[in-house]
């Protein structure tokens, strides 16, 4: 071998030493990072409302994700990425205050492989609306138009009179949603036509169709299901009848079987709908408020801020046993007024007191024995008092109490002076003459018609 076959050998070993060095002390080199699968929403959640412009996002934790770009608009592609490398599950951030504007977002994860592909699939949406109340119209003048009375024979001077119509009723059936009456003689068209042809708001009155007065009532909003169902329900009414709003009738919630809970729970989500916008009022009836118990502690103090009036029935405190007992004095509206005002601190504003067109015995019973103030007029009643002796089936020259022009008028002006409105139950029991009790509420507070 010559000295340069040799170099060229040794040259050769030595590029084979060094290969296999390189070989058995080197790390091998890691495989490629998997890329990160798409996240989830959780909040808000998808599809739903929300009335603060300060929101919280958030979606599910993505398995080898290092962080996420968190993309929002108001297109359903969003392409606007609002923040970058969020290492957490949360972003919390300020949409603008435009009302009714649906917002699109996602989380993208990603990490050192790049960031996941395909997520436009868990693209989530969110509304924004505002809850406000609907502006307050004055000195409340309620009249209730029951769907069984001829709303014909009702002249429009005492639509005039009132600026709230409540058509009565609708009730709840057994399915927990509305029920029209089943043989009205005056529709709700009808009556909302007159209404409005006569500058009056047109209300739906809903009670219970069970026909105890809280069994379908107490079902409905047992749970968070049945209320939304209702409620979605009562707004599509209210938008294909293009009414102002909603007179709630639940007689009676109560403390002892949880149906304040529950009663308080639905009338917040009902207001929530009903003041979208600003668009729709919602009032409700409330017991008298005279005697402590359950029933009256089932009406919360939150409801004062969900209703935009009460209708507080101040009547029918009557007695089987104890005769001369008048059912709605003058005293009973001092007492309703002062427990609902001053004792529980309902607003002012809010508090309409209610006026009875219609008369009922005491000591005896009280089937039978009602009459309207039109009948008791009619059987020679004085429009001035508060009793006369009439006859009704079978009972003979009985002691009938009832509230006459002068009773009506106080209480009027006791509602002016310290409360905001009265209501009538109801239009088709007064007369339609100067002896009118809607005609006496009205002259005192000074309303034109």
């Amino acid at each position: 071998m010559n000295f340069r076959n040799g170099l060229i050998c040794l040259l050769f070993l030595v590029l084979i030493v060094n290969s296999c060095s390189k070989k058995d002390s080197g790390t091998p080199t890691p495989p490629p990072t998997t890329v990160p699968g798409c996240a989830s929403a959780v909040t808000p959640a998808a599809g739903s409302f929300v009335v603060t412009t300060s929101i919280t996002l958030s979606w599910n934790a993505v398995s080898g994700a290092t962080g996420y770009d968190i993309y929002l608009g108001t297109t359903a592609n969003p392409t606007t990425t609002i923040v970058t490398n969020v290492t957490g599950t949360s972003y919390n951030y300020t949409i603008p205050a435009t009302p009714n504007a649906t917002y699109y977002w996602y989380a993208l994860p990603k990490n050192s492989g790049g960031s996941a592909t395909g997520c436009t699939a868990a693209i989530s949406s969110f509304t924004y609306i505002v809850i406000q109340p609907p502006v307050p119209f004055g000195y409340y003048v309620v009249g209730y138009m029951p769907s069984y009375r001829n709303v014909t024979t009702i002249p429009d001077v005492k639509f005039r009179m009132t600026n709230v119509v409540v058509y009565a009723f609708y009730g709840v059936n057994t399915s927990g949603t509305l029920s029209a009456p089943s043989s009205p003689t005056s529709s709700l068209a009808a009556v909302a036509t007159k209404a409005r042809a006569n500058n009056a708001r047109i209300f739906l009155g809903i009670n219970d169709g069970s026909g105890d007065g809280k069994t379908n009532f107490k079902n409905m909003a047992a749970t968070p299901a049945g209320r939304t169902n209702f409620i979605k329900e009562v707004m599509n009414v209210v938008r294909q009848n293009n009414l102002d709003g909603i007179d709630m009738d639940w007689e009676f919630p109560t403390t002892t079987d949880g149906t304040d809970l529950t009663f308080t729970a639905m009338m917040k989500e009902l207001s929530d709908s009903l003041h979208r916008d600003g668009r729709y009022y919602l009032s409700c009836a409330v017991t008298a408020g005279k005697y402590a118990g359950g029933i009256r502690d089932a009406i919360r103090n939150e409801l004062f801020t969900y209703v935009d009036f009460f209708n507080i029935m101040a009547y029918d405190d009557f007695s089987t046993s104890a005769p001369y007992r008048h059912h709605s004095d003058y005293a009973l509206a001092q007492t309703c007024l002062n427990y609902w005002l001053t004792t529980r601190g309902m607003p002012a504003a809010k508090a309409v007191l209610g006026l009875p067109a219609y008369g009922r015995p005491s000591g005896i019973t009280q089937s039978g024995t009602i009459l309207t103030y039109s009948g008791i007029l009619g059987q020679g009643g004085n429009p001035q008092y508060d009793s006369a002796v009439v006859t009704s089936g079978s009972f003979v020259n009985y002691t009938i109490y009832y509230n006459g022009q002068y009773t009506i008028k106080r209480k009027a002006k006791l509602a002016k002076d310290i409360a905001n409105g009265v209501m009538l139950w109801e239009k088709g029991q007064d007369v339609h003459d100067v002896n009118s009790l809607l005609k006496a509420a009205c002259d005192t507070v000074g309303r034109a018609y």
